[in-house]
């Protein structure tokens, strides 16, 4: 960037930032610049610094710059402009924002900055493409979630409710904050809770403490009843902490299972704690090596007993119902900005400000513990007592997270040969060596199904069933298929070559198959088109299992489809 950009940029933001009148001058500036690189950059000072506005008057001489900035071969030129024209009330950039969010065939980067410049201006044009997004499964579904928060509307609540089991647990969350946002939704919230609709553990303690901050005698009353005493007198917290001290002690936690303190943590802390690089980032990282259990008892008991000013909630209350909790992290004449306990910055328009009320207490809640029994506990110190991350297990409230069906997280590829596309898993072989695809979580008993097809000259695949492997080689269970073999059960065991058990069906003839594989207290079941192929007892029965597949073959290629797996 050139020096001349450079000071541009600054003079941008310096402009907004003490005077909008100045913006007049900027824009007629800006008109004169040629250079695509320095016209991207002021742009985005411009727009970072009007992020959260609405209704800014349009500035002298944007229709043209705005026709030319428009003509720019430059993709990224002309989304900075438009989302500078929909915040100066642009209605013709608003419906070309529209038209691209619901072009599938748009790049997500660009569908993705429409939605935020459509949420950001309260756009009430876009519910319909918001509620569509939000029921079905792809990268936009999260941000549609969160960004129904902003629109009062009755059609809102049954929508998420319809389409909550199917969530994984970042968008369950952003759901929960969208239902929390108005107290009708909060009370529609506590309703499904109580039916069942939705299940008990959404309702973690920093949730409930968002919930009482609303301060509904209809809502704190719910809470009493159903979830408990959330600020408890100093007396009783000493009774609690010298409770949890007879049952989690070092040598009962070291027989823990830290893969399920970790499926633990993700529900109860990491909305607010990064730990091993994952996590949210609202309260302090966490470092792991936690093996005082003093210290944790005392911090997690009664996180109030010391404060600290940066992480104290403030609830900012609009003048439509709208209830945003979080840290403050910016107050200024224009806005409030808040880091939210979905994980992301909103900002909330001065003009739209109603009351805003700072907390006396920690932005982590008591009661963190409550909901866990004794072994959930030990679980939980274990995993914060880790010096690198494991494995989490798989439960009945994570399962959704086993595959998104639109990226790979979660899971460990070998190489960059696996993607994700139309919600369907696609591997591409190669001929020196097998690539792996492995995920991060595991599971004991489970019932697994899904769509395969493999394609290719010599292709061959294996699914990995029950297992592990240590520093030298994998013992365990796969199945294997693909190549001139019919379908096989593969038995890999230590300084032994492997046993095979043949089925009757092959599996390379470029069809899909339906698979399933039921895995439950030592036996293993599979099922391939509905036929059962194997029924056996499991001779290394392991607790966990981490599924993986591997693949190889130069032209090799595997293809998944409608993945899932049930915990049983």
């Amino acid at each position: 960037m050139t020096r001349s950009a450079i000071a541009l940029l600054l003079v941008a933001r310096l402009a907004f930032a003490q005077d909008a009148g100045r913006i007049d001058l900027l824009v007629q500036t800006l008109g004169k610049i040629e250079s695509p690189a320095a016209q991207a950059s002021i742009l985005k000072g411009m727009h970072d610094s009007l992020q959260g506005q609405r209704g800014v008057p349009e500035p002298k001489g944007w229709a043209e710059l705005y026709a030319k900035l428009q003509a720019s071969p430059d993709e990224q030129i002309r989304a900075r402009a438009q989302a500078l024209a929909a915040i100066f009330g642009g209605s013709a950039a608003l419906g070309e924002m529209r038209k691209a969010l619901l072009d599938p065939a748009a790049p997500i980067a660009a569908r993705r900055q429409s939605l935020d410049s459509l949420v950001a201006q309260r756009d009430a044009g876009s519910l319909d493409a918001l509620l569509s997004l939000a029921a079905g499964p792809g990268p936009l579904r999260e941000p549609a979630l969160r960004g129904l928060a902003g629109f009062d509307d009755a059609r809102v609540a049954p929508a998420l409710f319809e389409v909550f089991p199917k969530l994984d647990s970042g968008e369950r969350a952003a759901a929960v904050q969208t239902l929390l946002a108005r107290v009708p939704g909060a009370s529609a919230f506590l309703t499904a809770v109580e039916s069942g609709k939705i299940p008990k553990t959404e309702i973690t303690a920093p949730i409930a403490r968002q919930i009482q901050g609303m301060k509904d005698p209809a809502l704190d009353t719910w809470l009493a009843k159903n979830f408990g005493t959330i600020s408890a007198p100093n007396e009783d917290k000493q009774k609690l902490i010298a409770k949890y001290k007879q049952f989690a002690t070092a040598e009962l936690i070291l027989r823990a299972d830290a893969a399920h303190g970790r499926a633990l943590f993700a529900q109860t802390c990491a909305v607010c704690h990064t730990l091993f690089g994952a996590g949210g980032k609202i309260g302090p990282e966490l470092p792991g090596a936690f093996e005082d259990i003093d210290y944790l008892l005392n911090n997690i008991v009664d996180p109030n007993a010391v404060i600290g000013k940066d992480y104290q909630q403030t609830f900012v209350k609009t003048k439509d119902g709208q209830t945003v909790a979080g840290i403050v992290t910016e107050d200024t004449g224009r806005g409030i900005v808040l880091k939210t306990l979905g994980g992301t910055a909103v900002t909330v328009q001065r003009s739209d400000v109603a009351s805003t009320e700072i907390s006396p207490l920690s932005m982590m809640p008591e009661g963190l513990l409550n909901p866990m029994n004794e072994d959930d506990v030990r679980d939980l110190f274990l995993y914060l007592r880790q010096r690198a991350q494991v494995p989490m297990l798989l439960t009945a409230t994570n399962a959704n997270d086993f595959f998104s069906g639109s990226d790979l997280r979660n899971w460990v590829p070998s190489q960059d040969a696996w993607r994700v596309e139309n919600g369907e898993l696609i591997g591409r072989g190669r001929a020196e060596a097998p690539i792996a695809l492995a995920s991060e979580m595991v599971v004991g008993n489970y019932r697994f199904s899904a769509q395969m097809r493999l394609t290719g000259n010599g292709a061959a695949a294996e699914i990995v069933l029950a297992g592990a492997r240590d520093k030298t080689s994998f013992h365990g269970l796969t199945l294997g298929f693909g190549g001139p073999s019919a379908l096989a059960l593969w038995e890999y065991r230590a300084a032994s070559p492997p046993i095979a058990s043949a089925g009757s069906k092959m599996l390379d003839d470029q069809q899909w198959h339906a698979l399933e594989i039921l895995r439950k207290d030592g036996r293993l079941s599979i099922s391939v088109d509905g036929k059962k192929e194997f029924d056996i007892g499991d001779p290394r029965h392991r607790r966990h299992v981490q599924p993986s597949f591997h693949l190889l073959g130069k032209d090799a290629e595997f293809r998944m489809k409608q993945l899932r797996i049930e915990p049983l």
